[in-house]
């Protein structure tokens, strides 16, 4: 009888170890500084010419200004293009195996007059985590009144290959963030920060991040 409880304890320290390393392994792929104003994940998962893209992007929003917290991607060593308070921050994780290189990304939907420098206002910032930057980066066809409403990275030449992730692909512009949409390829997937400077959109999105801040704090 010892000799079996023994065996059970040995399995549920192996089955707990195991989960434990897999939880850690989950975490350390946000390399992004954490953010206290916005945060999160996406998963993508489409199929090209070349075959299989399969992956994840992390993303933040830093409000340079914050009161309390300050600027969190400054205070963790990094330096954004442009001096817009808010700095967004994307970061592309191409799975490993059998995926194609993933040679374009995009954040479409960036509200109007959002940009002030087209310019400037865009880059990528060494991840120091052996990122990959991309060739070139740009934002999209626009109207000069209007401003830009999308920001395109791309990899040219498939170097951001299967099991690798990017450098962090910033935008910065002086307004916060309403949900926007991304892509991999030319077709959108929905669900990412942009730029918005309409500020119905905002009150919006501020009791929505209430709500969501209230439902943390009931189930913790």
């Amino acid at each position: 009888m010892k000799k079996v409880m023994r065996k059970i304890r040995f399995f549920s320290l192996l089955v707990a170890a195991t989960l434990f390393v897999q939880t850690a392994i989950a975490t350390t792929l946000t390399v992004l500084p954490e953010s206290s104003h916005y945060q999160g994940r996406r998963y993508y998962r489409t199929y090209t010419q070349d075959g299989l893209l399969s992956g994840h992007i992390d993303f933040a929003v830093y409000d340079t200004d914050d009161k309390a917290d300050g600027d969190e991607f400054a205070k963790a060593g990094f330096t954004a293009p442009g001096s817009g308070q808010y700095t967004y921050a994307y970061q592309i994780f191409n799975d490993e195996g059998i995926n194609a290189a993933l040679e374009y990304f995009a954040i479409l939907g960036i509200g109007e007059g959002a940009i002030d420098d087209i310019t400037a206002d865009i880059g990528s910032v060494d991840d120091e985590d052996d990122g990959i930057d991309s060739t070139t980066y740009y934002f999209g066809p626009h109207d000069a009144s209007t401003g830009p409403d999308e920001a395109v990275w791309e990899f040219e030449g498939g170097i951001l290959e299967a099991g690798e992730h990017s450098f962090f692909l910033v935008l910065s512009s002086a307004h916060d963030y309403t949900t926007g949409s991304y892509t991999v390829t030319k077709s959108s997937v929905s669900d990412a920060p942009v730029p918005n400077p309409e500020p119905g959109t905002l009150a919006l999105l501020g009791v929505g991040g209430a709500m969501m801040l209230l439902r943390r704090r009931r189930s913790a």
